[in-house]
């Protein structure tokens, strides 16, 4: 009898033991989502830290950009932004910077941001679709511009070729923004009313005769 009773005790105390483990096996999610996927099938068995589910919080949808570094001079977060899904290309919606990650990419020279929607698009996009970000960017001080095709390498510096009594030299700059027309500022080097040369069938030197027109023949202005 006593043994009977020891091996009772004992089957209790399994029992017990399974019961509180069985309490561990439900899954509580931190918020309330949408499951996208589901990483184990019924009666497969997991270890501990395996993921069985991913979760999203539509709430906190976000799109990862990426800027290039030269360019991103003014990139904050709250800055007005412009949305682009790939799978619906002309329809812009409206968004903010969230965020300007505070580790760059080294290897692409780009710095990282996350870009929110102002309202959550209905239905949710695929997450992972591609999409296009324009931001706004705080407005600058008045500075001269030029074409983008007006800039040129030369001896390891970057300049204009300058018109100057109908003559050619070249003019290093140091460049700031660009914008979506093509059009770059010139933070120094140049002054507001300088001749630069926007277009050259060939390769210019100091030598080279110009002609000057209003705009280039077949080009809509």
């Amino acid at each position: 009898l006593t043994a009977a009773r020891e091996e009772l005790s004992r089957v209790r105390a399994e029992r017990e033991a399974l019961e509180a483990q069985r309490s561990n096996l439900s899954l509580v999610a931190p918020v309330d989502g949408l499951v996208v996927s589901r990483d184990a099938d019924p009666g497969t068995t997991v270890v501990a830290g395996q993921a069985v589910v991913e979760l999203i919080d539509p709430s906190t949808l976000w799109v990862n950009v990426r800027f290039d570094q030269i360019r991103a001079r003014g990139l904050a977060a709250g800055l007005s932004a412009q949305i682009t899904l790939r799978s619906q290309a002309g329809e812009l919606q409206a968004g903010r910077v969230l965020r300007v990650e505070p580790l760059a990419d080294a290897v692409t020279e780009e710095t990282l941001a996350k870009v929110v929607f102002d309202q959550i698009p209905d239905p949710l996009p695929p997450i992972g679709e591609l999409a296009e970000i324009t931001i706004t960017l705080p407005t600058l001080a008045a500075t001269p511009v030029v074409p983008n095709a007006a800039i040129h390498h030369k001896d390891s510096r970057l300049g204009v070729w300058q018109v100057t009594n109908g003559d050619l030299r070249f003019t290093a700059v140091s460049l700031g923004i660009a914008d979506l027309e093509g059009r770059v500022q010139i933070r120094e080097g140049l002054k507001v009313g300088d001749q630069v040369v926007a277009y050259s069938e060939n390769a210019l030197n100091e030598r080279s005769r110009i002609h000057v027109v209003d705009h280039i023949p077949g080009v809509t202005q």
